[in-house]
């Protein structure tokens, strides 16, 4: 087979791609790039500083790709999609599935009168920057959040960081089936809503959180969940639409391109303890509440995770949506741990 000459090469280019050739150099981002920000937890060093994760992913939206196009009509025959409105959602919650990552790249963000350089993306498009800082440079909001953001000529991308202090109570909790209604045992149902539907809340989670966070001293939350980064920004806008506390997120990077794929089928087990202990061991003296479903292994998980960290972890709450019966809780306090339906289950039990 014929190949051209290497001197060829750039007249194959298309002009988009030319422009973009100096954006490749320098690590800068392309004016049709974006960047978003997961907001991070953030602990005290000592009296005076702080330790501040910062974790973001570069990417070109990519909205008249031909992947994006057969990716859209492939769904949409799979689940005989007809509805304007369903149309239109799958191709929102699709985009950041087909989306370009873009490796190499990086920003500067702006903390404060401070600018930091952030460290290159990975080939995923995701990088995790860390900052020490003193608390006069934080300027957080009621003492809590950090606001911070990348600046690009006009364009601003907005982040924010969890202030926790050393003591305190975090909860910890799933999001599919547990806050979320996502019917994952049913994976016609858990594939509609999440791709095709209007996401809907578990009735009473918001109350319930909110009762968390007025009842709690230094209360945070914290949401660890088997679903992958490319929806997050629908997943945070639902939950600040509807009221839910401010929290972090904690999810799966997968690509599409690599192996990192299967990673979306990996034990749930190995996975969660893996997202969960780290907060654990990075706040030694705060409590946590742990909140799940019973349709994976949230109890397993909780439960091995008590077996650890006895001291720690304050109650277990499972959403229970099989009939799940008491052994999954083994070798935990029976007055530790609570089943229940809906979040005014839990009114009684904070």
């Amino acid at each position: 087979m014929w190949t051209p000459p290497l001197f060829a090469f750039p007249a194959l280019l298309s002009f988009s791609r030319l422009e973009k050739l100096p954006n490749y150099r320098t690590g800068k981002i392309a004016p049709d790039e974006r960047v978003v920000f997961f907001p991070t937890a953030a602990n005290q060093i000592n009296a005076t500083h702080w330790h501040l994760p910062i974790h973001g992913w570069i990417f070109e939206p990519e909205l008249e790709s031909k992947k994006r196009r057969v990716a859209i009509k492939g769904v949409g025959k799979m689940f005989k999609v007809k509805d304007d409105a369903e149309k239109a959602l799958l191709k929102r919650r699709l985009m950041p599935f087909t989306a370009d990552n873009q490796s190499m790249k990086y920003v500067n963000i702006k903390v404060g009168d401070g600018v930091h350089k952030m460290p290159r993306s990975a080939k995923n498009g995701h990088f995790t920057g860390h900052l020490t800082l003193h608390n006069d440079e934080l300027r957080a909001t009621d003492g809590k959040v950090v606001h911070y953001e990348a600046v690009d000529g006009d364009r601003t991308f907005a982040g924010s960081v969890h202030l926790l202090p050393p003591t305190g109570t975090s909860v910890i909790s799933d999001i599919d089936d547990t806050v979320k209604i996502t019917n994952y045992l049913n994976k016609s149902e858990f594939y509609k809503n999440t791709f095709l539907r209007e996401f809907r809340e578990v009735p009473g989670m918001k109350e319930l959180f909110r009762e968390c966070a007025g009842r709690y001293d230094d209360c945070s939350f914290h949401f660890v969940t088997a679903s992958p980064y490319q929806l997050y920004e629908e997943l945070h806008a639902f939950f600040d639409k509807i009221g839910f506390p401010a929290a972090t997120y904690h999810m799966k990077k997968i690509r599409v391109k690599d192996h990192t794929l299967l990673d979306f089928f990996a034990d749930p087990l190995d996975y969660k303890l893996r997202q969960i202990e780290p907060l654990l061991r990075t706040f030694p003296r705060r409590k946590f509440v742990l909140v799940g479903d019973s349709g994976e292994k949230d109890p397993e998980v909780y439960a091995e995770l008590y077996r650890r960290y006895p001291e720690q972890i304050e109650r277990i709450w499972i959403r229970n949506v099989n009939d799940a019966n008491a052994t999954r809780m083994e070798g935990v306090d029976a007055d530790k741990w609570r089943y229940f339906n809906e979040g005014f289950d839990l009114m009684g039990h904070l």
